[in-house]
């Protein structure tokens, strides 16, 4: 609870990449709330009160998953909508007059998100930020088990780390008002 909300007011793509982690965890843990909590929520080194919210969270999670009926897949129904948000976001900054410092980084990315797209036998309904934020994930966990990744597959993750990186600060500028589109 401590970190999603860190990561929420600070990147919007951190923070649905942690999500979505936090989503596999407790499904690894079999959405038992006693051995999350014991596991995981009792580790943080806080207040009583603070340990209680972030406990009631965990739970919050799970009967939202649960209820959602994504036990075994899939993700929940507000970090759907707010990948929707995100790439809503994204094609709004490519067709922004003033945003051509992130144009230049979605054409550097485009043909990437297209090979990473037909790669993992996804219909042409995911959406661009989807496939991104997908392939970052798995980059992340392939990292976590210590498994190589060839020179050309890392250099296409990074035009897609560099375009979300920027889409993530537009975002958050654009929370703020400091920015226009």
């Amino acid at each position: 609870m401590i970190i999603s909300q860190q990561k929420r007011a600070e990147n919007i793509a951190e923070y649905i990449l942690y999500m979505w982690q936090i989503e596999d965890l407790i499904r690894a843990y079999n959405f038992d709330p006693d051995r999350i909590n014991k596991e995981l929520a009792d580790q943080y080194q806080v207040d009583p009160d603070i340990k209680k919210d972030i406990r009631l969270w965990y739970e919050g999670l799970i009967e939202s998953m649960k209820s959602e009926q994504i036990k075994s897949a899939g993700h929940l129904a507000y970090l759907v909508g707010l990948l929707d948000d995100l790439n809503d976001f994204h094609y709004r900054l490519i067709d922004s007059p003033h945003h051509s410092d992130y144009r230049v980084l979605y054409e550097d990315a485009i043909y990437n998100i297209g090979d990473f797209r037909k790669k993992m036998i996804v219909t042409d309904k995911m959406s661009d930020m989807e496939v991104c934020l997908t392939v970052l994930y798995g980059f992340m966990l392939m990292k976590m088990k210590k498994r190589t990744i060839s020179e050309d597959t890392a250099e296409a993750i990074e035009t897609i780390r560099k375009l979300v990186a920027m889409l993530s600060l537009k975002f958050g500028e654009f929370e703020e008002g400091s920015i226009e589109l």
